[in-house]
């Protein structure tokens, strides 16, 4: 693996766990899933896991 995919993955897993962050932000504040997952552009099912992650 090159240096430059190296850090073409450590980016684009900084922005998905960024991604995760604002939705579990937003999810805390009342918006529903579906309009995270909309707004975020996380899959639904990602977003329910974070809800259900929120509840416990």
């Amino acid at each position: 693996m090159t240096v430059e995919m190296m850090q073409n993955y450590a980016f684009k897993d900084g922005m998905e766990k960024k991604a995760e962050e604002d939705a579990v932000n937003l999810l805390k504040e009342g918006d529903s899933i579906e309009k995270v997952s909309r707004c975020i552009g996380l899959p639904l099912e990602k977003v329910r896991e974070l809800a259900e992650s929120i509840k416990k």
